[in-house]
């Protein structure tokens, strides 16, 4: 490889990875057949070193980085760059040694409870560890953390995804910069692999309170938040992706009033995920409304009104009424059936008429005598009236397509509603859709 090209793998003097370890470069570099681990496949430099900082099993001190053969030599951590020698199209990178010195190890809560941020409890051990049951395997170490504290390795655990039970946590770092391990198994399994460690070790049980599957078994139920937002539920299906944020919500109703009074961002609707199978982070609420999958314990609710949506687009028109907009979906239907009673009534009267008629009616005389049935021309305020009818012969003998409420499809057809004036008209209360009553004509 050339000069130009080595050089340009070391453009920079140091380096830190994602997880924090800071690395000082030496191009042209290494350390050849000093303090090696093992060695793996790596990109590029920056791969090299990111693979380093996570190695398992045993802490990585140094890496050198063969830019021809694509190839990462792990040293341990009393490599230095003292007794390099010169290698074109090699870089050595070593660790900062301040970052690997071994953490306080004192324990003075061995079986107490200790608490997270977002209210995660956890039981403490001094002197033990767990071994296996990791969430993040010596082969996909990615998940794992570098905490300078217990505390922080139990906040690392209580945001995880998938959920974690526990973790494990070694202030020596002598097993790799990575000290903060996450479990993921049973109490009872937990407790039965905890075993006496020397070096400070500790572990902490998490104490997890699964809440119940609360999600009502009615099809096209609704929930009302807090704030009188309405949701739309759906038992046993997931909403993946487009998350804003990930809280804990010990109940459905917790987990949308969670989403109702979010303000730092539109939140369109929220997954609860009932048996915390993702994390302990359970209900998360979304930005965009995508598509759905099944998946048992999960329930997703729909934002169907938005107390916090006050776009000037909407300010010339009335706010929308919660009751008058969960009527309108059951005044639609009555009104069309009223229409397709009376269409009937007035075409079984007209062919009577037309039959017992000697002379041949014309059709404006028809039109009007279907409007008089109709209530078209009545003068009684109370009687409900409707738009202009047409009759079944019309459009060479086409029968009429009608349009019911904003539901129906023909674009042509006429719409009918209420005249503001009638008079309102009950259903029975017998008549119910999950947890919506309705009236037709009233104000609600």
């Amino acid at each position: 490889m050339s000069s130009t090209a080595s050089a340009s793998l070391c453009a920079e003097t140091s380096y830190t990875s994602p997880k924090g370890l800071q690395f000082s470069l030496y191009c042209d570099q290494d350390r050849t057949s000093v303090g090696d681990i093992d060695n793996a496949g790596a990109d590029n430099v920056e791969d090299c070193l990111n693979q380093c900082s996570m190695h398992p099993g045993k802490a990585c001190g140094a890496a050198a980085f063969d830019s021809t053969a694509r190839k990462c030599f792990f040293k341990n951590s009393t490599i230095t760059e003292v007794g390099a020698v010169t290698r074109e199209g090699w870089t050595l990178g070593v660790a900062n040694r301040t970052q690997y010195q071994p953490l306080p190890t004192e324990c003075s809560n061995n079986g107490a409870n200790q608490q997270s941020q977002n209210g995660l409890n956890f039981t403490v051990y001094c002197d033990q560890t767990v071994n296996g049951f990791d969430v993040c395997p010596d082969d996909s170490p990615e998940c794992r953390a570098h905490t300078e504290s217990l505390d922080e390795c139990l906040e690392v655990c209580s945001t995880l995804h998938p959920l974690c039970t526990g973790v494990a946590w070694d202030p020596s770092l002598q097993f790799g910069y990575l000290n903060c391990y996450p479990k993921n198994t049973t109490a009872r399994v937990f407790d039965n692999a905890r075993g006496s460690a020397g070096d400070g070790l500790r572990c902490a049980k998490a104490l997890l309170e699964v809440p119940a599957d609360d999600c009502p078994a009615a099809v096209n139920a609704t929930i009302v938040a807090s704030n009188n937002d309405s949701f739309k539920l759906s038992c046993g299906e997931d909403c993946p992706g487009n998350n804003i944020t990930a809280q804990h919500a010990s109940s459905l109703r917790d987990c949308v009033d969670t989403c109702a009074t979010y303000t730092q961002a539109n939140c369109l609707g929220a997954v609860f995920d009932t048996n915390m199978v993702n994390g302990y982070e359970n209900c998360y609420l979304k930005s965009e409304i995508g598509f759905t999958t099944t998946q048992s314990g999960f329930t997703y609710a729909l934002r169907q009104t938005n107390t916090n949506d006050t776009s000037s687009d909407n300010s010339n028109s009335p706010s929308p009424n919660k009751s008058s907009s969960s009527k309108a979906w059951i005044a639609g239907p009555v009104i069309g059936a009223l229409v397709a009673i009376a269409l009937i009534i007035a075409t079984i009267w007209w062919f009577r008429k037309r039959k017992a008629s000697k002379k041949e009616v014309e059709s404006t005389e028809s039109a009007s005598t279907q409007n008089r049935w109709l209530g078209h021309e009545a003068s009684n305020a109370n009687v409900l009236k409707y738009g202009p009818v047409r009759s079944e012969l019309d459009d060479a003998g086409a029968a009429p397509k009608y349009e019911i409420g904003s539901g129906g499809h023909s674009t042509n057809a006429p719409k009918y509603e209420l005249d503001a004036e009638s008079r309102p008209m009950e259903m029975d209360s017998t008549i119910k859709n999950g947890v919506v009553n309705g009236r037709v004509g009233g104000s609600g």
